[in-house]
């Protein structure tokens, strides 16, 4: 098309007619469309006929994507002057609207009226090649450059045909002709980017479409060095230019593109990147919304925004975009599968367990909807086919071709063999890790010389949560002649005193809530860390990603998760001797820093209740023996269960006490009840309460019985701060280990039983003679008001920092990690 120019201006009344036209033309040549479309039109105001004002603003409005309303302007100029240049740009509109025979009509007007019109012939030439008729748009071409050699459209268009047939060597000698004219010639650049892009040279199509992208109305330039960049492994690169080019194409410019299953792929890549270490998953869902609008019905756009929708805690809108997938394709597994994670975490159970039993008619070996069921059927006691559920997915997860990632802190709750779990963890770490993508700083495992060893202490959970009340105490307890301490919260203040707290007892407390992975992995290395402790691990809300990026030379994960990561994003896992006995040091990825007496710390300045709690105000009979149990529901399994109705079958007058779960779970937990024989007044379930109630109420209980495979860690501090003796069941896994590793550092080892046959008969010999149980709650009484082994927090923290010299003068000496046993300290006197 041409470049706005003016024909012979006409005979005027008005001596200001060529002062107006001017103005909004020198508006008009800089992209500046609507205000020079407002200067047309007060010219117009004064002369309705005045041919050049007519033609400009159709051809101002073909420029703002309005091509009907142009065609109305310049038909109207050609009725008062049937000028050459006119005829083009009416023709180039024709051409935009697909109307091929009548573009080609009104550029056979425009040369006849000018014979030697070279922007006709090129534009000619265009008319042809869309209708695939090369010769005759090879002659308009060569017209064309015979015409006006110097103009580089004149080459690029005779390119364009070359490349529409696949000549593309011959092509590309076209187009550089036309840069050697201008090097500037955007379109020049593009066409040759896109030859390289078609023939996979990515590399070699970059530079030309990055001068191509200089032009912010090729959106087209755009989203192809988009595509290069992403080719090109520059995922962060990309993201600009594929949002300028889906936020300006029309809604079918953006179809066509994203048919291409190449093209659509560069996006998927795009917002990957935008989730991955990014987390702007606001700009990921923009994205995914515009490619809707062009792709309706396409069931991974619809998937992929349902779960943007999710990780941006708007699970009601996910929902709604997972069910319409659903409803154009009903039997994508991998919607339905997130359509129940959703339900999930919206509280709905039942109908999150619906979903996963779709998907397993749909998918019978979609493992990810094995797995979630199986979790969420225990969340709400739902035990029916748990045994054969375990047993398909322990036989697909020990198939050494699945390449299906899963949940391990849900296999965690089912599985009792560390092995087994170190082998499937580690092989969703590796497919999980791939996908993220994430590589470490240049400068990863640098070495430190500050004069003390710095520590930070990483967490979502620096709020109202398990993992702060343990904590509470530990950070002003660390020695600061040695220790520099930063605590790194990533989680929501929810005003909370226990994270008031542990702020006022760091050095450092610094509030990353908000802000990308890559961005708390980079303060974290300014701030040279030596180590870098991961208090979440992969637990509801927390970011181990950051751990990719080995921001510390020295990285642990310690309290949050209890097992082995999977990843070599971790140099080591704090454990114990009871917690990893000798010789178990192969199920882990990590190396282990076993302390000498227990792993887990404990807070011994917690604020008291002075409400006294009594068995009438909780609902528990006054002369009943009562066995408690205050874990979250998912950790109840069907063995447990059955070894708890033993218990109480074998108690005479004892009732069993538990908290409260989500809904369904009290109402088939009853049913297991009464199916039982049991007398449904033996089974009391208490609502949550906040943490300094339930600490007065929980020495109302005789026993607490405890959970297999997935034991009590923070439920077993306060059990145990409250003067209540814990029976405990160990297997072979870290997780199912932490309640017994408590009772050794008490010093009651026998409150430690092996198999559920040992675990119910010691309840029941506990109930039954209670001289015994008696003596064991007055030894764990005498433990806590000493402050020895497990209560002696100061020396806890003096046997931490012990490793933790250990692994700094390893990493500053830049040797790799070992394994670390603590030499237990003499008592202080």
């Amino acid at each position: 098309m041409n470049s706005p120019s003016l024909a012979p201006a006409p005979v005027t009344s008005a001596s200001d007619a060529t002062s107006l036209l001017e103005q909004g033309l020198s508006l008009h040549r800089v992209g500046r469309f609507a205000e020079a479309l407002q200067v047309y039109e007060n010219l117009l105001s004064l002369f309705p006929e005045h041919a050049d004002a007519l033609h400009l603003t159709g051809e101002a409005l073909y420029r703002q994507g309005r091509p009907k309303l142009a065609l109305n302007y310049v038909n109207r100029a050609i009725a008062q002057s049937p000028h050459h240049f006119y005829f083009n740009t009416r023709a180039t509109i024709f051409m935009h609207m697909g109307l091929l025979a009548e573009a080609q009509q009104d550029l056979r007007r425009a040369i006849k009226a000018l014979p030697n019109y070279p922007e006709a012939y090129v534009n000619l030439s265009a008319v042809y090649r869309q209708q695939k008729k090369f010769r005759q748009a090879r002659e308009a071409a060569a017209e064309a450059t015979r015409l006006a050699p110097q103009v580089p459209a004149a080459w690029n268009n005779a390119g364009a045909i070359d490349m529409e047939q696949n000549r593309f060597d011959e092509a590309v000698e076209q187009f550089m002709q036309a840069l050697k004219l201008d090097q500037g010639y955007a379109t020049a650049h593009k066409n040759i980017g896109k030859i390289r892009a078609h023939q996979k040279d990515w590399a070699g199509a970059l530079t030309s479409l990055e001068r191509a992208a200089a032009d912010p109305l090729d959106f087209e330039a755009s989203y192809l060095l988009a595509r290069a960049l992403l080719n090109g492994g520059r995922g962060e690169d990309a993201i600009a230019p594929m949002q300028h080019a889906m936020r300006n194409w029309s809604a079918e410019d953006r179809h066509k593109a994203l048919s291409d299953p190449e093209g659509v792929a560069a996006l998927y890549g795009v917002c990957g990147t935008l989730e991955g270490a990014s987390m702007r998953f606001n700009e990921s869902a923009e994205l995914y919304k515009l490619a809707l609008e062009s792709l309706p019905e396409n069931e991974s756009l619809l998937n992929n925004l349902g779960t943007v929708n999710f990780r941006l805690g708007d699970y009601d809108k996910a929902i709604q975009v997972l069910k319409k997938a659903l409803e154009v394709h009903p039997r994508q597994v991998l919607a339905r599968c997130n359509l129940g994670v959703t339900y999930v975490m919206a509280g709905q159970s039942e109908t999150a367990i619906a979903e996963f039993e779709q998907c397993l008619r749909d998918d019978p070996n979609f493992m990810p909807a094995m797995v979630w069921q199986l979790g969420e059927r225990a969340h709400i006691a739902r035990w029916e086919g748990v045994p054969e559920l375990r047993a398909r997915i322990a036989a697909h997860l020990d198939n050494p071709s699945n390449d299906q990632t899963v949940s391990s802190f849900i296999l965690m709750s089912s599985y009792d063999d560390a092995q087994r779990l170190k082998t499937w963890t580690q092989r969703s770490a590796e497919l999980t890790d791939k996908t993220v993508n994430i590589k470490p700083f240049a400068d990863a495992g640098a070495r430190r010389t500050s004069p003390r060893i710095r520590v930070g202490y990483y967490s979502f959970d620096f709020r109202n949560h398990p993992v702060a009340h343990l904590t509470a105490e530990l950070f002003a307890l660390h020695d600061r002649k040695d220790f520099e301490v930063f605590a790194y919260s990533y989680g929501p203040d929810d005003g909370h005193p226990a994270r008031a707290r542990i702020a006022g007892s760091v050095e450092h407390f610094v509030d990353m809530h908000g802000q990308s992975i890559q961005q708390m992995a980079e303060r974290i290395r300014e701030d040279e860390v030596d180590i870098l402790i991961d208090l979440s691990g992969d637990t509801r809300g927390a970011k181990p990603q950051v751990m990719a990026y080995h921001a510390a030379p020295a990285q642990l994960m310690w309290l949050g998760y209890m097992g082995t990561s999977g990843t070599p994003n971790y140099d080591y896992l704090v454990s114990d001797n009871f917690l990893s006995p000798p010789g178990t040091e192969d199920c882990y990825t990590e190396k282990l820093l076993r302390l000498p007496e227990t792993f887990q710390v404990i807070d011994t300045k917690r604020p008291v209740n002075p409400h006294k709690a009594t068995r009438a105000g909780h609902g528990l009979p006054e002369d009943a023996f009562v066995l408690c149990n205050f874990s979250q529901s998912f950790k109840i399994q069907p063995e447990t269960f059955d070894a708890w109705v033993r218990i109480v079958q074998g108690i005479p007058d004892s009732v069993l006490w538990l908290a409260q779960g989500p809904n369904g779970f009290e109402q088939n937990l009853r049913a297991h009840w009464e199916k039982a024989g049991l007398a449904p007044e033996r089974l009391i379930v208490s609502p949550r309460m906040p943490v300094d109630q339930h600490l007065a109420r929980i020495g109302l209980a005789d026993l607490f019985i405890d959970t297999f495979p997935y034991s009590s860690g923070a439920t077993a501090n306060d059990v145990l701060w409250s003067g209540v003796p814990l029976l405990a069941l160990a297997g072979s896994t870290m997780v199912s280990r932490m309640a017994g590793s408590l009772l050794g550092a008490i010093g009651l080892p026998e409150l430690v039983a092996t198999n559920h046959a040992e675990y119910v008969q010691k309840a029941v010999h506990y109930a039954t003679h209670p001289d015994e149980l008696a003596a064991l709650r007055a030894r764990l009484i005498a433990a806590k008001e000493a402050r020895r082994g497990y209560f002696d927090t100061p020396r806890f923290v003096r046997h931490l920092e012990d490793g933790f010299r250990h692994i700094a003068a390893r990493s500053r000496e830049g040797m790799p990690a070992e394994h670390v046993s603590v030499a237990l300290r003499p008592l202080e006197k």
